[in-house]
């Protein structure tokens, strides 16, 4: 055989084993403990989401009493608050001293001086 014949020479191919089936598997994986998990997460996470949205709710009913409760005691000072506007008032002033027996000065206060001091030292000038 020369050598051309040889490369151009055919060439058998690699014998393949035989194929077969192969047998399916005897044992699968239960499911039962799969859904038994899954039934649980569910359950918990719906059992968790009560119990957050009743704290809610709780908490929203707290709020809205102590917002009640703020808005008395808001009135309540405002009145208290206006009460004592009107009794600091000059004139309410005036009535109340005349009742517990006060009487206006009849004429205008005088100013003692003490020998030796002045007017400007009074007021505190240098």
């Amino acid at each position: 055989m020369s050598a051309a014949e040889r490369v151009y020479a055919p060439v058998a191919a690699p014998r393949r084993p035989a194929l077969r089936s192969v047998p399916p598997r005897a044992s699968r994986a239960p499911r039962a403990p799969f859904v038994v998990l899954v039934l649980l997460v569910l359950g918990i996470g719906l059992i968790g989401l009560l119990v957050l949205n009743t704290a809610l709710q709780q908490g929203a009913f707290e709020l809205g009493e102590l917002q009640s409760t703020t808005d008395e005691l808001r009135d309540r000072q405002t009145d208290l608050a206006d009460r004592v506007a009107a009794r600091s008032a000059p004139d309410a002033l005036a009535d109340q001293a005349t009742r517990m027996g006060m009487v206006p000065a009849e004429e205008a206060p005088t100013f003692l001086e003490l020998p030796g001091s002045s007017s400007a030292d009074a007021g505190g000038a240098d």
